[in-house]
């Protein structure tokens, strides 16, 4: 079995950063709860939390889905209903929803503090304190010795566990000239290609967008407020790096015969639609699945295909030590092309 050029790219998510420390939205917002519930600091945001995690809740069964709540969702709502008057649909609502009124009472502050204190706590989440937990990481650079070609891998995280774990190991091209201000440029202006491209459609933590320019820039710090956008929010964002990288994991999935997707819930419902559809348009493309708790039923339902191999109970660590060898993917996907990656 042979690939070509951007035959095969990789679709990121937390749980590849799971086993080394860092949680995933679904655990993060466990330990919201947990905080909101037991930690005087967070006591506050009490109400306006369980009224927001059962509206949620009650919005995903009138449309007969399945609910999702998760830390994207939680701060999805904070940045809508901080817009009050200004948000597109007020005028037709009225009055909102009276519980909300009795939370709120006007005071906006309660939304700005509760978001502000998510954040923070997000920032520490992305830092875990041991390193080492994250060195299978490393064996991205031993997928890379198997290619001529560079390979293109699109993550949803935030934190810096690739960066890290490769920096001087192979050349990674996140986007980011000299003066280290974004430029989408650099994904395909050199004749030197990098070894790696790393696109982060959710932003990192190391980004900071400069408010009169609305240029990014990354820095060697994180933020006060790193630029961030969380899980379908980016639809809405017509300003790169967002817009570009969004683009391009299109781009990529309508000409990949095989898609990888390790540590990915299927909880994004824009990313999974771009999924779908590179399965409909090209009847030869292929999607591989490292889905640790993902149930397969679940999958199958969201891709609408049956050219999907799903991987569960085995996680990342386990997964990346041994088994991210293009020899895996070169036996599901079953090309008889002569040339090889």
């Amino acid at each position: 079995m042979k690939f070509r050029k951007d035959e095969i790219i990789f679709l990121f998510g937390a749980g590849i950063s799971a086993d080394a420390g860092i949680p995933t939205s679904e655990m993060m917002i466990d330990e919201v709860e947990d905080l909101i519930c037991t930690n005087e600091e967070w006591h506050q945001f009490k109400d306006l939390y369980f009224l927001i995690k059962s509206g949620v809740k009650f919005s995903y069964g009138i449309q007969g889905k399945e609910p999702i709540f998760n830390i994207e969702v939680l701060v999805n709502t904070l940045n809508e209903l901080e817009k009050k008057e200004m948000h597109p649909l007020y005028p037709f609502i009225g009055s909102w929803n009276i519980k909300f009124n009795e939370v709120v009472a006007n005071n906006f502050n309660l939304i700005k503090e509760f978001k502000k204190k998510i954040i923070n706590k997000l920032k520490q989440w992305m830092q875990p304190e041991d390193l080492q937990k994250s060195e299978y990481l490393k064996k991205i650079k031993d997928l890379k010795s198997e290619t001529i070609f560079p390979i293109r891998i699109f993550t949803l995280n935030y934190d810096l566990l690739i960066e890290k774990n490769l920096q001087g190991l192979i050349e990674i091209e996140r986007g980011f000239d000299e003066d280290r201000k974004w430029n989408y440029k650099r994904f395909f202006e050199f004749e030197e290609e990098s070894d790696i491209y790393l696109y982060k459609l959710h932003g990192s933590i190391d980004w900071q967008r400069d408010e009169n320019t609305q240029i990014v820039k990354y820095i060697d710090t994180v933020p006060d407020e790193p630029d961030l956008i969380f899980g379908v929010q980016y639809k809405m964002q017509y300003i790169d790096p967002y817009l570009f990288m969004i683009s391009e994991f299109r781009h990529y999935c309508l000409k990949a015969k095989l898609i990888v997707c390790l540590g990915y819930s299927f909880s994004d419902e824009h990313i999974n639609s771009i999924l779908s559809q590179s399965l409909l348009i090209n009847d030869t493309t292929k999607i591989f699945c490292l889905a640790y708790k993902e149930k397969e039923e679940k999958i199958h339902k969201i891709l609408r295909a049956d050219r999907v191999r799903i991987v569960n109970k085995k996680k990342a660590k386990d997964f990346f030590e041994n088994d991210l060898k293009l020899e895996i993917f070169e036996e599901f996907i079953g090309q008889d092309e002569e040339n090889i990656i």
